[in-house]
């Protein structure tokens, strides 16, 4: 299935760029931390606490800062203390994947041939078989 070109914006994919959003120093700070530890990929489990050991911030200080991410949008708020980042705030801070999600959108299907729905070799017997030059015979 295709999108036509007129129907998907890859930019649209973006987010504010981040200094338009007057973070602060702790919020970047969290933000990095929830990059760090695999939050665009799934929702992680959060601990105030020892985000806030890591970052050298205060306990309210994470508190305020996952507020404001989650106000902003550029932080999910998944579950109680289960927070999964923006893929938007992905797609902003890596601009070729959006060419490449683009073009993933724009380009036909793959079609398998012939070829690729042909049973496949089931051992290494088989393929030893074809390769074995064989007498014939003349009588």
């Amino acid at each position: 299935m295709t999108v036509p070109a007129h129907e998907f914006d890859p930019e649209s994919l973006g987010t504010p760029p981040l200094y338009t959003l007057n973070l602060s120093a702790a919020q970047r700070d969290v933000l990095a931390w929830l990059e760090e530890h695999g939050a665009f990929e799934q929702a992680i489990g959060v601990d105030a606490a020892q985000v806030a050991s890591d970052c050298g911030i205060s306990e309210s200080t994470a508190y305020e800062a996952f507020n404001r991410l989650t106000g902003l949008r550029l932080a999910l708020d998944i579950a109680p203390a289960t927070y999964r980042l923006n893929a938007r705030y992905f797609f902003t801070a890596h601009p070729e994947m959006r060419t490449m999600v683009s073009a993933a959108l724009h380009d036909p299907v793959v079609q398998p041939d012939e070829r690729a729905l042909a049973p496949r070799k089931r051992g290494n017997t088989d393929a030893r078989r074809r390769r074995t030059i064989r007498p014939v015979d003349t009588d």
